[in-house]
């Protein structure tokens, strides 16, 4: 009796592990988020920052999976741009840096970015409104 009740203990122990490690597995549908920090040729930025907001809106526009691009200016120095991406998924974000529009943005900028670093993030939680400035329901992922 003793053995049974042993041997159900280590079942059970067993069966509690494989599902933490189970949800501890990363999943593959979770948001991608990344931040580039990029600095521009301070006679190019113009160009710079037509080109960049061509590729935000035809990459939000057109790819389901890409969910938010948002790019700013340092205020204090306006050739250091940074981009905060938001991909619904790893395959999302693999299919963007594919598309026709963000290969013309990486070919036409090449000459005019002078500095590149991407940074990958781990996301905590991403919350936006949904209809942006006019309010509606906030959606938090």
């Amino acid at each position: 009796m003793m053995m049974k009740v042993i041997t159900m203990a280590i079942g059970v122990a067993l069966l509690a592990a494989s599902e933490v490690a189970l949800n501890a597995a990363p999943n593959p549908a979770q948001p991608v988020v990344r931040i580039a920090e990029i600095e521009v040729d301070p006679q190019q930025l113009d160009a710079y920052k037509a080109i960049l907001a061509e590729e935000q809106e035809a990459s939000v526009r057109l790819e389901p999976g890409v969910l938010m691009l948002h790019s700013v200016a340092i205020t204090d120095n306006p050739t250091h741009i940074r981009l905060l991406e938001v991909y619904a998924s790893q395959s999302a974000y693999e299919a963007h840096i594919k598309s026709p529009h963000f290969l013309r943005y990486k070919t036409s900028t090449e000459k005019m970015v002078t500095s590149l670093k991407l940074i990958p993030t781990t996301p905590i939680l991403l919350c936006a409104k949904s209809k942006g400035h006019a309010g509606g329901p906030v959606t938090c992922m």
